[in-house]
């Protein structure tokens, strides 16, 4: 890690997301609401977008409002796909094959794409999402810089991050 993260985020794909609210049954499960408040995550409900995060949470409750992560939490990112092909849930026309959407970290962690992690970053200008591009931007090899240069181009047109993956 290059910085400190407040918390752990985890990828999931949509069609999924039953299996995940069983492994964690007998939990707090809760989902963002379309104002960006956490609700109940009744059991059995299949969430469709805009919904697309969820929280696992000890049972005491739910989280306080306003939230902030905590060490005994974990968050899911339900992620759309259309056979084997993953979709942004902030445009579906940025799309990836399901295989060059996660990779292997040099300590065998699964992780998302680096390039995919910036463009979801790149929604936010904040100094650790900034610091984040910095690191990897130079990092990347031609294909992913096209990638993302591409993705940039449709979702966050004009983005600072575009003239410097030229």
């Amino acid at each position: 890690m290059t910085r400190e993260h407040e918390d752990v985020e985890i990828s999931v794909f949509r069609h999924h997301q039953h299996a995940l609210q069983a492994h964690f049954r007998g939990r707090g499960l809760y989902k963002v609401d379309r104002g960006g408040q956490w609700d109940s995550w009744p059991e059995d409900e299949f969430l469709e977008l805009p919904v697309h995060q969820v929280l696992v949470r000890p049972s005491e409750g739910p989280p306080p409002n306003p939230w902030t992560p905590a060490a005994d939490e974990l968050q899911f990112f339900l992620n759309e796909v259309e056979g084997s092909i993953w979709v942004s849930r902030r445009d579906p026309r940025v799309r990836r094959h399901v295989r060059e959407v996660a990779l292997r970290s040099e300590r065998g962690v699964p992780i998302v794409a680096p390039e995919i992690q910036l463009l979801y970053k790149a929604r936010h200008e904040e100094a650790k999402n900034e610091h984040d591009f910095q690191l990897v931007a130079r990092r990347l090899l031609g294909k992913q810089r096209a990638w993302l240069r591409e993705a940039l181009e449709l979702v966050h047109p004009g983005h600072p991050w575009l003239e410097r993956l030229v």
